[in-house]
């Protein structure tokens, strides 16, 4: 993966700032760039690996859902010219994230499912 190992690292960094004594709304701010951009390179990598790399970058909004969940929305345009949506979801309470980050994430063209996997990052994809 291109930026397999970095995006992990970048998570990794997010929920670790999280966890540190930030107000909320510092610790949402910074979590919220922080998550935004390690789910984006992941995603990225995800979609090309599934043979639909991404013209530029994603558009990424990262949010908490509760106390210790995360969802993203993504949206961009394949190399191809076709439109690309990616959704997930990872509890911040998991922080292991040596061999990617678990939750549920998923990776649309044009409304077709092109991945849908538990983990993020890891070696296999964990694809299903």
């Amino acid at each position: 993966m291109r930026h397999g190992m970095a995006a992990t690292a970048v998570i990794a960094l997010a929920v670790g700032a999280v966890l540190s004594g930030c107000t909320a709304e510092q610790r949402q701010g910074l979590f919220g760039e922080i998550a935004a951009e390690g789910l984006r390179i992941a995603a990225e990598d995800a979609f090309a690996s599934a043979g639909f790399p991404i013209e530029g970058q994603l558009d990424c909004e990262v949010q908490e859902a509760g106390e210790s969940e995360v969802t993203a929305d993504c949206s961009g345009t394949t190399q191809q010219g076709a439109d690309v949506s990616f959704n997930g979801s990872f509890d911040t309470a998991d922080t292991d994230f040596t061999d990617g980050v678990q939750g549920t994430f998923t990776g649309k063209v044009n409304e077709t499912v092109v991945f849908s996997t538990d983990c993020l990052g890891c070696g296999s994809q964990g694809q299903g």
